[in-house]
């Protein structure tokens, strides 16, 4: 495998807004043009780069080096990313609503795309940056970006967030649910929930059940060694094993058996639900 890959979970304040913090080692044999292919999670990635190889992304149908912090916003369909050395990385994963939630700032801003996480999130987050690449442990690293981010959290304090709910409910219920029965969990009109989605995430609320749901495929797939993929499609709640093939080729690239068969070329990490 020339990937590495380490997890580490949120403090109790933050697990509703943050998935997981990370640490990444790309490329370990300095392959030139290694290219991963990455499975949509449902999620807002923050990178920071900790050395000065960065990965390649394409934005605008061109492969460009990423910025040195990069905000990958919420992804409908796999995406492609190139290493020509070896890339360390730290990185937060945050749910849709947590980055609103910690900075104010809307997912929908960089929905299907990616931005210079310094631009979006200012000054502060780049002297955070610079204490980070100083930090010599992984405690260390967790313990500044708790700091940074609660701090920021409350200082951007809201009310009660219907779409922060919705998103919740979605994921709670692995995306298996209609939007007539969501709407029974939040009360807010139909029109309201779906209008207020859209703007904040930039995804409608179908669109996030899709993404819930193949999440919890992936994680499914990638704690089982067989696999009885008709099974998988049921429990999944699919009529039938073409559809399942169908939604999982849309959001993957791929069709769940030859997903299975050349995993390696795939960055699929699926996030924790509740």
């Amino acid at each position: 495998m020339n990937v590495r890959f380490s997890e580490y979970r949120p403090s109790f304040a933050l697990s509703p807004f943050v998935q997981a913090y990370y640490t990444g080692d790309f490329n370990l044999y300095s392959e030139d043009n290694f290219v991963q292919s990455v499975v949509p999670n449902g999620c807002i990635e923050l990178i920071i780069h900790l050395t000065h190889d960065h990965c390649e992304l394409v934005k605008s149908e061109t492969w460009g080096k990423s910025p040195e912090f990069t905000l990958i916003g919420l992804q409908t369909k796999p995406y492609e990313v190139k290493f020509h050395d070896l890339v360390q990385i730290f990185g937060i994963r945050f749910n849709p609503e947590g980055i609103y939630t910690i900075f104010g700032v809307p997912p929908a801003l960089f929905t299907a795309t990616f931005e210079d996480s310094s631009d979006v999130l200012g000054i502060a987050f780049k002297d955070y940056c610079s204490w980070l690449r100083e930090a010599k442990s992984i405690q260390q690293k967790i313990r500044l970006t708790e700091d940074f981010l609660l701090k920021n959290m409350s200082g951007n304090s809201q009310g009660f967030d219907y779409v922060r709910l919705a998103s919740e409910t979605i994921r709670k219920h692995h995306g298996m649910l209609t939007l007539e029965e969501l709407i029974q969990k939040v009360p807010i009109s139909p029109r309201q929930l779906q209008r207020e989605f859209k703007r904040r995430f930039g995804i409608t609320a179908k669109e996030y059940m899709r993404l819930s749901r193949l999440n919890a495929i992936q994680q499914y797939m990638q704690g089982s060694e067989a696999i009885n993929l008709t099974e998988l499609s049921y429990d999944a709640g699919f009529a039938d094993q073409s559809h399942f093939i169908r939604e999982f080729r849309l959001l993957a690239g791929t069709n769940p058996r030859s997903f299975l068969k050349q995993r390696e070329n795939f960055l699929s990490l699926p996030v924790h639900l509740e």
